[in-house]
């Protein structure tokens, strides 16, 4: 009996071991490919996030691009009316000129026709008084015109001030990805090794 003991001892312990050995290997395997499952959603979960990230930061510098050509436009516009603003001030002062030397002239011509002398004097005056009163409104335009270019040219600068602090966090964010992915691969590499 003691050897049919020991007889049965022998012939079960292979199969107990191999049994032991199969459950420790299915479960090595089990939580290898738990690992790589992880590894592969915490890819996918950042991939995910990272192309939303990419998404808003594309539409916020598409946004300022359009507004900085919009900008452009704007200013294009606005320096072109004070261009026109300042021709037509730089005529109204020529033309001021010009009556104020007629007016000198008039109070300077002789007395013999004085009655019609007066009447082109008090003439004279009005036109003055009325391109005094244009003039003064041109440069009124064109302090307003001056302004608003301005408003626009520092509106521009903080738009391009946006747009480069956009570039260079889509740059930061571009070297972080790829760090990133470099240490994703070196963790896969690690996991297929000790698989």
């Amino acid at each position: 009996m003691k050897s049919y003991c020991l007889l049965t001892v022998l012939i079960l312990l292979p199969i107990l071991a191999f049994s032991q050995y199969t459950n420790n290997h299915q479960l090595e395997q089990s939580r290898y490919f738990d690992r790589q499952r992880t590894a592969y959603n915490q890819k996918l979960s950042n991939d995910i996030a990272k192309s939303d990230r990419d998404w808003a930061t594309r539409v916020r510098m598409n946004q300022l691009m359009n507004k900085n050509a919009v900008a452009d436009k704007k200013i294009i516009s606005e320096e072109n009316n004070k261009k026109k603003l300042d021709e037509k001030t730089a005529k109204i002062e020529t033309d001021l000129k010009i009556q104020k030397e007629k007016l000198a002239t008039l109070e300077n011509s002789d007395n013999n026709q004085e009655n019609s002398i007066k009447k082109n004097i008090e003439k004279t005056k009005e036109q003055i008084s009325k391109t005094e009163e244009k003039l003064s409104k041109a440069k009124s335009e064109l302090e307003t015109s001056s302004k608003k270019l301005d408003d626009l040219k520092k509106e521009k600068e903080i738009s391009l001030t946006k747009q480069a602090d956009l570039e260079k966090k889509e740059k930061e964010e571009a070297e972080r990805k790829k760090k990133q992915e470099e240490i994703n691969q070196a963790l896969l590499k690690s996991l297929n090794q000790n698989k």
